[in-house]
This record gives C-alpha cells, structure tokens and sequence, in this order.
C-alpha cells in the first residue's frame, strides 16, 4: 500500500465511530452489576405483584420487551395477565446477578381454577426485557398435577452453600446438562451425579418418593432420581432442547427453560428390568418446561419443574426463530384439480410406514404439524399406521391447494386428520396438516369414516365468486360476537365439530361458545368445488376465557361449508388446540 492511501486509511479510522469488542450476545464487556441478587429477587416478585393485580403498567419494562405463554409472543397484558385472580405468597424465587436473570416457580387461580406457574425474568440497565412464562392448566391430557394449597418448595435453594460445596459456573452447566443427556432416550444410562436424598417435584407432585394411590407414576415404579433413570422409565423422551441461562454459585442454583419432545414412535417399550410399558400417549407430543437444579458438592440434589403439553416441537422464540411456510405462484396450468387430487392422496397414503419417499417433493418444501413446522419422515409419519380409504378431497386448480380430510389411526387409536396440500408446479410445496385426538375432550366423535358429499344438479350450484361471498360472511359474523345469524345458512343446517353435531347453523350465533371467539384470523380460503358445493376454509379462533370460564386458548380450524342455491345446509369442522394467541407458519 503507497503512502497516499496509508494516509487515506488511517484518516477514515480515526473519523469512523469506535469498534466495540465483547463476547456474543452481550451488550457490554463490563457486565452490568446495577441489579444483583436481591435486587432481581425484588423484581420478579414484583412482576408477580403485578400479575396478580393485572397491572403491567406496574412493571419497569422496556421499550421493546418480549413476553411469552406457553412459547407464544403475545403484548404483556394478554393470556394470563386476563384471567389470573391470585397468586402464591410463597412461591419460589432465584436469581442470577451475573446474568441478570431470575426465576419464579409456583402456582396461581386464573377464573378461579389453579394452574401451576413458572416464569423467567431478564433485567437490564433496571428495566425487564424478558418474561418466558409457562402455566401448566389441568387439562384431560395425562400429566402431574398436585395439591397447590399444601405445595412446600424445597428451602435448599435460599440456602447459601458453604465455599467447600460450591462449584464454578462452567462445572454446574455440564452437570445440569448431563441431567437432560440422561433423561434424553433414557435408555438407563446415568451421565449425572446424584445425591442419595435427591428429590424431584414436578407441578406440585413430589416425582421421586411414592404416592398413595398412583401405582402407574414413576415414583411407585422406583424411588430416587437416579434409580428412575436406571430403569430407563422416560425412553419416550426422543428429544431434549434446552437452555441454561440462570445460574447462581452461591446456592448452586441452576435454571433451565426448554421441550421434552415424546416422538411416540412405539407405543410400548421395556424397562431394563425387562418390565413393558406403554405410553400414556399415542401420539407426538411436547412438553415445554422451566426447570430448576439445586446442585450441592458436584452433585443434583432438588429438582422443581413446571411443565405443560404443546404442539409437538413447538419452538421457543427467544432461542429458535420459525421460518414461515414457503408461498408459491398459482397457475391452474401447472397442477390440476386432479393433480392436486392426486397430490394430496399420495401423501396421506405415504404416511403408515413412513414411506415420505414415495411422494413427488418440490426442491423446497414446508411441512408443519398443528401450527409448528417439523421435518417430513418425523412426528405422525412415524406413527400413523392407517388412514382413510374413502376421504374427503376438496382440490382446487385456482388456489394451488388440495384439501385431504379423514379418519387416521396412531398406534391402533383413531384421530380426525386434515392435510392441507400446496403444489409448487406439479409436486407437494408444502403440506400444512391439522391433527384432532380425542384426548382434548369433546366436541368430538370418533371417527369412522370422511364426510362426504354428493355432486349437486347443476339447478342447485352456486357460482365460485358467490360462493366464497357467502364463505367471507360466515367468518365475519363469527369474529363479530353476533348475536344473530347472517341470512346465509338453510333452515335445517347443522354444524358438526370433529364430527360431533353440536347445534342448528343459526342457533349457534349467541350461544356461550360463540360469545367467547374474540377473533377469527389469519383467514385463508383453502379450496372450493363448486360442482359439490364445497369451500374449505382455514382460520384461527382466540378465546380469552376472559368470561371467567375455562383457560385462554387458541383453536386453529379448517372448516368445510356446504352451500345450496347460495345457502350454507352444512358446517364440518375441525379444530385443534394450540397455546393462546399462536399464529400460523
């Protein structure tokens, strides 16, 4: 390089604004030390306070905080903060002044039913940035679910350990970090050290020691933390993602947040000591969790965890970001109503025995499961062992997508199924499908067979752009709380839900049911066959439970309307339960 541009160089970097150099991630090379152990300990107890008084407005946040339910981002003030009308005074609280995070686990009444509750809080410069919640409702689905008014934390984790039984930072993660690598295909092998008096409570329950009455829970197959994994009792846990972000030397306290996935591949399996089990579940399934590790000479001694069901590998938005489903140019030309037809058949039928490689794939692809996107050949592939033979297709050239409909079998156990099938020219771009289990109550009837629909006279047809009119006024009116039915629906329409009848079209609007919808979103018209009549419809229906019934939940639905000299004579519907307020891939 020539003196002139030597020059040049050194005059842009003395103009130019300083570089900083820190680790990743961090802000500052000097840590921020504003807020240490009781400080924080003071906040989170004052975001319970808040919570409780359903006040965020009471709360330091900042500008651009980020608060979560369940793995779902929602404006603080929603989900909970709606329902909740009183917390534990004596929840367990822990904190990490060289991270500035803290952690709260216990339990609350939201409209007057408890839920287990665990929370994790970032401070920064004074102000909350973070708040990762998980609340843990008692539903149908098989989980612990203990006695919160005589819950007792465990006192270990207040306990400042003396200098000899502490361990550095670095030594704590790897041990918390070995307790997931021996729950992940817990196969009785033990990567983590364990106290002879190690306890476990899991959503009020003490995990570890028996319990009078539950001859099918862990703690009455063995006692003791690490006997349980000896055994091999969670082989189910296909899957373990975690993060590590709380750690407190002193009391030797770490806390993790994360998702235990149960792939579900099997639905029995051996324990080491040649015992069969079978799974509770026949399905994929995940549970997201806050998980607290009181760690004393080297070695778990109290284990706390909050823990509730959500759409298998649901992600965590504040370490995993979800792509959106790829979207893809619609030429009737490229696909077909019978290659859509066809497309769709061909991935349902590809499913028992995981053949994925038998379908006709696009060079890029979006699958997603209940609102979460998977890899193709996991998840139902691995599990489903029949499907309909006769389903209901809806294809429609104009869309680009194919909508399959029927009755699947996961290990013997029938589900209501509906594929939706996007082609990108004539391969599957993308299939969004939406799974309804007898499990989350009713309305629901078991399957046996597809609904089905005859092809209309052609005196009794509707024309396509009268058609999705009338489909458009039907989702208007639901989001809308009306109380009064639009004039679109026949005199003897019925409305079925997971194939249960469950009301008269018109009477429905004003019902209580109806009455909690606070909105009905991201609406997309999927397909529609003006020949049978048919428009199937995909929406979102949020639902507060801001009445003082039940908990806040979302319901993603695909929803097929059959419609007659411009009238709507029949509604089937199916819904799947997904966290409040998750949006679509």
């Amino acid at each position: 390089m020539n003196r002139t541009k030597i020059a040049a160089a050194a005059l842009l970097l003395s103009t130019a604004s300083p570089t900083l150099a820190q680790a990743p991630g961090e802000a500052s090379a000097v840590p921020d030390r504003s807020c240490l152990y009781e400080c924080l300990i003071g906040h989170v107890r004052a975001h319970m306070a808040a919570l409780e008084a359903r006040d965020p407005a009471a709360l330091p946040l900042a500008p651009g905080v980020m608060f979560t339910e369940n793995n779902v981002v929602l404006p603080v003030g929603a989900g909970l903060w709606r329902t909740v009308v009183d917390v534990d005074d004596n929840g367990l609280a822990v904190a990490d002044e060289t991270t500035g995070h803290a952690a709260w686990f216990g339990s609350v009444r939201e409209n007057d039913h408890a839920a287990f509750y665990a929370v994790r809080i970032h401070v920064e410069g004074g102000r909350i940035d973070e708040i990762e919640s998980v609340v843990h409702r008692r539903t149908s689905l098989p989980a612990p679910f203990g006695d919160w008014q005589n819950m007792e934390h465990f006192a270990e984790f207040y306990e400042v350990l003396p200098e000899e039984e502490r361990r550095p930072r670095e030594r704590m993660l790897a041990i918390a970090d070995a307790y997931f690598d021996t729950v992940e295909l817990n196969d009785g092998q033990v990567f983590a050290p364990f106290t002879e008096d190690c306890s476990r409570l899991e959503n009020g329950i003490t995990t570890t020691a028996p319990v009078p009455g539950q001859q099918q829970s862990a703690a009455n197959i063995a006692s003791g933390c690490r006997e349980q994994f000896e055994l091999g009792l969670y082989r189910i846990n296909k899957r373990v993602r975690r993060t590590l972000p709380l750690v407190d030397e002193q009391r030797g306290v770490v806390v993790a947040s994360g998702f235990f996935d149960h792939a579900n591949e099997w639905d029995r399996y051996l324990l080491t000591n040649g015992r069969e089990m079978m799974t509770a579940l026949k399905w994929p399934n995940s549970i997201t969790l806050i998980e607290a590790f009181r760690i004393r000479n080297a070695a778990i001694q109290r284990v706390e965890a909050v823990f509730t069901y959500v759409p298998y590998f649901m992600h965590n938005p504040f370490w995993s970001e979800a792509e959106p489903m790829p979207r893809f140019f619609v030429d009737p030309l490229d696909c077909t109503t019978a290659c859509l037809d066809n497309l769709a058949r061909s991935v349902a039928s590809a499913m028992p025995g995981n053949r994925w490689e038998d379908v006709y794939w696009a060079p890029r692809v979006g699958y997603s499961e209940n609102s979460v996107g998977i890899r193709v050949g996991e998840s139902i592939w691995r599990g489903i062992t029949a499907v309909d033979a006769s389903p209901l297709v809806i294809a429609d050239a104009n869309t680009g997508k194919a909508v399959w409909i029927g009755r699947i079998e996961e290990h013997g156990q029938p589900a209501w199924a509906a594929f939706t099938v996007a082609a990108d020219g004539q391969a599957v771009g993308s299939v969004d499908a939406l799974i309804r289990r007898s499990n989350y109550g009713p309305p629901f009837a078991e399957p046996t067979a597809a609904p089905q629909f005859a092809v209309l006279p052609e005196s009794a047809r509707t024309p396509r752009a009268a058609m999705v009119a009338v489909a458009e006024r039907f989702m208007e009116a639901l989001g809308s709380r009306a109380t009064a039915a639009p004039d679109i629906f026949a005199n003897d329409c019925q409305w079925l839900v997971n194939g249960q009848g469950v009301s008269g079209c018109a009477a429905a609007f004003g019902s209580p049911p109806l009455q909690r919808i606070e909105a009905v979103r991201d609406r997309e018209v999927l397909a529609v066959d003006e020949a049978r009549g048919l428009v199937a419809l995909r929406f979102f229906e949020d639902i507060p439970t801001t009445d003082g019934t039940g908990y806040p939940l979302t319901y993603q639905v695909v929803e097929v309307s059959r419609i007659e000299n411009g009238r709507i004579t029949r509604l089937e519907a199916f819904t799947s339960e997904l966290p409040y307020g998750m949006r679509p891939r």
